[in-house]
């Protein structure tokens, strides 16, 4: 079964969801078991364009966790991928020039392939940062995706360059067993528990040659790209309409109120649909200021005051007290650590 992708829907590439099936067949597992109650089938999952609302990516994923209780079923199913199984988007990435090139098509591509994750990347004193954060409340699947984007990451590095992937990851889970056993890693600094789920390296390493550019593949990859991305028939959906208004207003009324209406909404209609993506406009406006208000004080010399009230927190007080359930740490002691 192919899935089109409605306006706002997450979802993710029926690819993906394939290589689930893979992976369970080859445990021993009954991949009827991990397909029941989805009402998709395993060949449908291959054709191209299919992508799968996230409810069902959800359910299909709790099956697979149910019969395979392995912790380290993220670093396994990171394993079975390399850079050429992410379709056109992934034969861009190998005919770039560069890394920093090749980070580039990645984030502008990356909704062809699943858009349960936002991706960016930005420079941090000597160091470049690709930041991974989800767009809609995951649950216990957060963790499996995450260890496998990670580790494809750093087995795609090293894929393009020839080189040993050597940085910083950090993750806002927990440390787990299973996490010291991560070959792909291991030259790598892991950090748990942090703000945010960044792969971190030396920004030199945006200027690292691939190992095999091509020109004539790089164009005929790209303009595929650009037609599975106008196929999504969308900007983003509904969730980037939102966070594009709530940013914009962010300084000042960045309330429900003023994003329906900016919408053309009831307030009671857009807390319906975002609840129907698993997620509300609290959490997307934190999230936002989550991410705003570490830009501005490690790339700004605006006090914390004068951050605040960029984020329209009238009282600093509270920005202070959302700033420490965030990061554990009040901003100026955050700002000071990075200094």
């Amino acid at each position: 079964m192919t899935t089109a992708r409605r306006g706002g829907e997450e979802t993710l590439s029926g690819h993906y969801l394939a290589m689930a099936c893979r992976h369970a067949r080859q445990r021993g597992l009954p991949v009827d078991a991990v397909l029941a109650g989805t009402g998709l089938d395993e060949g449908g999952l291959e054709q191209p364009g299919c992508q799968v609302p996230l409810p069902v990516c959800l359910r299909l994923f709790g099956n697979l966790l149910c019969l395979d209780r392995d912790p380290g079923i993220g670093l396994a199913l990171g394993r079975q991928l390399d850079i050429r199984s992410h379709g056109f988007l992934g034969y861009a990435i190998l005919s770039s020039r560069s890394i920093g090139e090749a980070l580039d098509l990645c984030i502008r591509y990356f909704r062809t392939r699943t858009s349960l994750f936002e991706i960016r990347l930005f420079r941090e004193d000597d160091m470049a940062v690709v930041q991974l954060d989800e767009r809609v409340p995951l649950g216990p699947l957060g963790p499996v995706l995450l260890d496998a984007l990670i580790t494809l990451m750093a087995m795609g590095g090293a894929q393009l360059t020839g080189r040993d992937f050597q940085g910083v990851v950090r993750l806002t889970q927990s440390r787990q067993p299973h996490h010291d056993n991560w070959p792909e890693l291991a030259r790598a600094t892991l950090l748990f528990e942090a703000a945010f789920n960044q792969f971190r390296f030396p920004r030199i390493g945006l200027q690292l040659p691939v190992s095999h550019p091509d020109p004539q593949l790089l164009q005929m990859a790209t303009a595929q790209c650009e037609e599975e991305l106008k196929r999504l028939h969308d900007s983003g959906g509904l969730l980037a309409e939102v966070r594009r208004l709530a940013r914009q207003h962010l300084a000042g009324d960045a309330s429900l109120e003023r994003i329906a209406a900016d919408l053309g909404l009831s307030e009671r209609t857009l807390r319906r649909r975002l609840a129907e993506l698993g997620t509300s406009y609290q959490m997307l406006i934190e999230q936002l200021r989550r991410g705003r208000a570490v830009e501005l004080l490690l790339h700004s010399a605006l006090s914390v005051e004068q951050i605040a009230s960029e984020l329209g927190y009238e009282d600093p007080s509270n920005f202070g007290r959302a700033f420490r359930r965030w990061t554990g740490k009040s901003p100026r002691a955050y700002r000071a650590a990075r200094g």
